[in-house]
């Protein structure tokens, strides 16, 4: 999950609660939307927020930076001071958001307001357009996702393109439910906070990693290159600090392999959350959502590591993390993912693009490239 940037000059902050409907229909219940269709409904009389994200990476040439580009559809405002920043009642209600880096280091952020937003289906087939900005398109079978820019005033135009090597899924299960309710202890009492992250954010990814093509001009300067990619969708009624204290979210692809995890501490509880996806040449070896500690196998256990200092900000930040995936039946799975481009440096907001280097434990190893983000609203400081 994740890109939550929202202007290129950057305010943090968080919106105030609100309620949002499922288009009509009970919030759990999917019904007939697709599976990267519309989810809620966002509009300026709500506080509402739902994006459609995108991001393609590639490994660093030699002396070089990671190449990258991240491209979020966004409707409605998730962090508060958002919408004053960008105009008040004036401001855009939909508009896309683009940050990454040039091979030789260079980071960039763009925001892009759209004059309107729709997302229509026929089938699965899903077309995204913000008129002035951008179109997304995914196809039926889920296994191409398209993005083409179009903000001539900005100077930003060109295409990104991802081809699925994986199945589309959720985040706890394959077919079922895109919400985190089959992660809640039998017997739990849930606070507030709980409530809202199991039950009312919503995620559904639909290209968990595949050969991914950028062709974009950035104020007159190409950015191109062949890398790998990801694609998922977010929605939530209220806004993410309002029921979240601390975020990480992976995406990696290794050879045969495409990762992605999450770790959440959720605001007002000792019991933290984790997500593990990973599959092999398309076959899922584990997609699983649970608290961490319920469990003996299936899960994922996710450990920072390294000390660095945020010279901007005068904060410490990790070098990496270790990622171990342990299987229903016992098997292991362990993946290094090593930071070596800070592409989005704000004080509860981080971005890397690096490498990532692992398989299964005792078996061949691989390299690859991983993108991952650690939003931490509570400000709660790294120590290593």
């Amino acid at each position: 999950m994740r890109s939550l940037l929202l202007t290129s000059t950057f305010v943090f902050g968080l919106a105030s609660s609100c309620t949002a409907g499922l288009l009509g229909h009970d919030y759990h219940v999917k019904r007939s939307i697709p599976h990267d269709g519309q989810y809620i409904d966002v509009n300026a009389s709500n506080n509402a927020t739902e994006w459609w994200w995108v991001q393609a990476g590639a490994p660093a040439e030699e002396g070089g930076s990671p190449p990258s580009l991240h491209v979020t559809f966004y409707q409605g405002y998730p962090l508060s001071p958002l919408r004053e920043a960008a105009g008040g009642a004036n401001a855009p209600e939909f508009y896309i958001v683009l940050n990454g880096a040039f091979p030789n280091g260079t980071v960039f952020a763009y925001t892009l307001p759209a004059s309107s937003s729709s997302v229509i289906h026929a089938g699965e087939a899903v077309t995204g357009s913000w008129p002035g900005a951008g179109v997304f398109q995914n196809s039926a079978d889920l296994s191409a996702f398209t993005v083409t820019l179009d903000a001539p005033e900005q100077g930003v135009s060109g295409t990104l393109k991802i081809h699925s090597n994986g199945p589309a899924h959720f985040g706890c299960n394959t077919t079922s439910s895109a919400y985190f309710e089959s992660a809640i202890p039998a017997g739990a009492e849930l606070n507030a906070a709980e409530e809202i992250f199991y039950k009312q954010l919503g995620w559904a990814t639909s290209q968990p990693g595949g050969a991914a093509l950028v062709d974009v001009t950035l104020g007159g300067s190409k950015l191109q290159f062949a890398g790998q990619g990801y694609h998922d969708a977010n929605w939530m009624p209220q806004p993410i600090d309002a029921f979240m204290d601390d975020w990480y979210f992976f995406d990696a692809q290794v050879g045969p392999f495409d990762l992605s995890a999450v770790y959440a501490a959720i605001t007002g509880t000792t019991r933290t959350f984790t997500t593990g996806f990973l599959e092999e040449s398309g076959t899922i070896l584990q997609n699983q959502c649970s608290v961490q500690g319920s469990r003996e196998a299936d899960f994922v256990t996710i450990t920072p590591y390294g000390l660095a200092v945020d010279e901007v900000f005068q904060m410490n930040v990790m070098q990496g993390f270790i990622l171990e995936y342990t299987l229903k039946d016992g098997e292991q799975y362990r993946f290094n993912l090593t930071g070596q481009s800070l592409v989005l440096d704000q004080p509860i907001y981080h971005r890397w693009v690096g490498s990532a280097e692992g398989g299964k434990v005792g078996g061949k190893q691989y390299t690859g490239v991983v993108m991952y983000d650690w939003l931490n609203p509570s400000l709660t400081p790294y120590n290593g």
